[in-house]
C-alpha cells in the first residue's frame, strides 16, 4: 500500500543502477600516507641474554676514550629484547597516523618519498621517541642495555670488533664523505650486515645516533653501579649513542657517550626500542643461541642459529 501511494504521488523510487558510470566506486584508493604505512618493512627484536659485560672504555686499549667513559667496569644486566633495526620512517608514520603525533621536520606533504621509506626517522626529540616506544608496547633502552647490545660482552670498541670502521661496515663520515645535504645521506635500516653487533643488531655505529632512556651525568660511571644501571634520577640532558653519518668514526665507538636537551631535535639522531624479557616467548628462548622475534608475525618467534 505504501509503495503504491509513493508511485501515485509521483515520488521517484531509488534503485541502484550498477551500470551507471557516474556512481562513485565502492572503494577508494589509499592516500599516499596510508599506502606508505602499509609497506612491508624489516623488523623484529633481538634477545640479549642476562649476564655480565664490559661497559665503558679502557684508555690503554682505546686512545679515543673520553673521561665520561671511565672507568671500564663489569656490569650485570637482566635479559632484554632490543629492536634489530632503527625505527624507520614507515614505522614512525604508523605511529603518527594512529596517534595524531606531529610529523618530523624532514617529512613533506606526501609525507615522504618511497626512496626514503626505510631510512631511520630523524628530527625526533627524546619525548617523541619515548612516546613511540610506549605506543609500541616497549620503551627506550637504557644506556647500559644499548652498549651491551652494541658490543657484546668482551669490551670491543665497535660492534664488529676493534678494527676501524670501513665503507662496508657502517655509514660514518669517512674521508671523502659528502656532508651538509638538505636531506642527509642516510642508509636503509637493514644495510651494513657486515657491521652487525655480536647479537645481530644493525647499525649501532653510524647512520643515526640513537636516543636512550638515561639522563646524562659525566661522573655516573665512577659511582660503581654494577647491576642494571639506569642512570641518574634527574638531569637536564638525555644520552644518545652510536654516532651518525656526519661524524668521524671515533664518535661511533660503542662506549662513546653524548647528550643533548630532551626537547631538542636533530637530523643526526633517531632511535630504537627495547623491552623487558618478561613475556613467555623470552622465557622460552632464554639460554638458546641467537634469537630474533618477528613482532608482526608472533607465531614465527623461533630460535635462530644465525642472524643472516
Amino acid at each position: 500500500m505504501a509503495l503504491s501511494a509513493m508511485v501515485w504521488l509521483g515520488v521517484p523510487q531509488a534503485y541502484a543502477d550498477h551500470e551507471d558510470s557516474k556512481q562513485p566506486p565502492l572503494w577508494t584508493p589509499l592516500d599516499e600516507a596510508e599506502r606508505l604505512a602499509a609497506m612491508e618493512v624489516p623488523g623484529g627484536a633481538v634477545f640479549v641474554p642476562a649476564g655480565w659485560f664490559l661497559m665503558g672504555s679502557d684508555p690503554r686499549k682505546d686512545r679515543a676514550a673520553g673521561p665520561q667513559e671511565l672507568p671500564q667496569r663489569r656490569v650485570y644486566l637482566d635479559a632484554f629484547w632490543i629492536d634489530r633495526y632503527e625505527v624507520s620512517n614507515v614505522d614512525y608514520l604508523r605511529f603518527v597516523l594512529a596517534t595524531g603525533a606531529q610529523w618530523p621536520k624532514f617529512w613533506r606533504e606526501n609525507p615522504f618519498s618511497e626512496e626514503i621509506a626505510l631510512h631511520p626517522v630523524i628530527h625526533v626529540n627524546w619525548y617523541e621517541a619515548d612516546a613511540y616506544c610506549r605506543w609500541a608496547g616497549k620503551r627506550l633502552p637504557t644506556e647500559a642495555e644499548w652498549e651491551k647490545a652494541a658490543r657484546g660482552e668482551d669490551g670491543r670498541i665497535f660492534p664488529w670488533g676493534n678494527e676501524p670502521a670501513g665503507w662496508l661496515k657502517s655509514n660514518i663520515a669517512h674521508p671523502g664523505s659528502k656532508r651538509g645535504f638538505k636531506y642527509p645521506p642516510l642508509a636503509k635500516v637493514n644495510r651494513y650486515e657486515k657491521g652487525v653487533s655480536p647479537y645481530g643488531v644493525y647499525q649501532m655505529a653510524g647512520n643515526v645516533s640513537e636516543w636512550v632512556a638515561d639522563w646524562f651525568d659525566p661522573e655516573y660511571y665512577r659511582r660503581g653501579v654494577d647491576k642494571n644501571p639506569k642512570g641518574p634520577e634527574t638531569g637536564t640532558l638525555k644520552v644518545f649513542r652510536g654516532g651518525s653519518w656526519h661524524e668521524d668514526p671515533e664518535v661511533a665507538r660503542s662506549a662513546g657517550r653524548n647528550a643533548r636537551p630532551p626537547e631538542e631535535q636533530s637530523y643526526l639522531t633517531g632511535f630504537r626500542c627495547a623491552q623487558d624479557a618478561h613475556d613467555p616467548v623470552a622465557k622460552r628462548l632464554e639460554g638458546s643461541g641467537s634469537r630474533v622475534r618477528d613482532e608482526q608475525n608472533p607465531d614465527k618467534n623461533l630460535v635462530h642459529d644465525s642472524v643472516d
